[in-house]
Order: C-alpha cells, then sequence, then structure tokens
C-alpha cells in the first residue's frame, strides 16, 4: 500500500477551508440584503397603515367636509350636499369669485380624495371618496 503524502492531506485541507470561507460570505451578503428588503417592506407597510388611517377614515373624512361648509366665509353662500356610501358630492354657487377661491383652496388643502372637481364661472362641483 502506498503512503498518502501530508501536503495532499495538507491541500485537501486548506482547499475545504476556503470554499467553506467563501460559501459562508456568500451567505452573509445574501442574509443582508434578504434582511435590508425586510426592513424596506416593514417600513412601507408602516407608511401604508397611517396611510390608510389618514386618507380612509370615514368620520375624519365627514368631520373635515362639514368644517369646510360650516366655514363663517359660506354660510351666505348655496352649498348642496349629498353622501351616498362611497362618494360625497358638494356642490357650492356663488356669485363672488373670491368666496370660490377660498373654498377650492379649502377643499386642497385637506387630506381628501377628490374623485371629480368641476369649477365653472359661478359654481364648483366637487365629488370626494370616502372609502
Amino acid at each position: 500500500m502506498n503512503r498518502l503524502n501530508p501536503i495532499y492531506i495538507l491541500a485537501l485541507v486548506l482547499t475545504l477551508l476556503v470554499i467553506t470561507f467563501v460559501v459562508v460570505d456568500n451567505k452573509k451578503s445574501e442574509f443582508k440584503s434578504t434582511y435590508i428588503n425586510y426592513k424596506n417592506i416593514n417600513l412601507k407597510a408602516k407608511d401604508f397603515s397611517r396611510y390608510k388611517q389618514t386618507w380612509f377614515n370615514e368620520k375624519e373624512i365627514l368631520r373635515k367636509i362639514d368644517s369646510i361648509i360650516k366655514n363663517s366665509s359660506f354660510r351666505n353662500e348655496k352649498i348642496l350636499k349629498t353622501q351616498n356610501s362611497n362618494i360625497v358630492r358638494i356642490k357650492i354657487n356663488s356669485s363672488n369669485p373670491r368666496v370660490l377661491n377660498k373654498f377650492i383652496n379649502r377643499v386642497l388643502n385637506e387630506k381628501l380624495l377628490i374623485k371629480k372637481l368641476n369649477i365653472k364661472k359661478d359654481s364648483i362641483f366637487l365629488e370626494i371618496g370616502i372609502k
């Protein structure tokens, strides 16, 4: 029987050692990228949750609309508000363009889902989504 040369055994051990270090390094980088993706998804989920609470809260939307309509600047104007299950329709008629401008500014500065907006010289028609 021939004896194995100790140099061959040493070379085999070193080769296995290098291969394991390369594999471990690849797994580390894969884990880091997976962890970064997890953090991004987690951050997006939290943002979506906050947006959902802000933009899709029916009571909050109706409260904002009522506060705009009950503003003292618009009390003398003809405002018609109708509400369905998904949409609130608002129509304001006024001969004063400043009042219409103030109304549209108040609506656009609020966080509302505006589905439809019609602006004419003497009126504004607006559809706001609730859900």
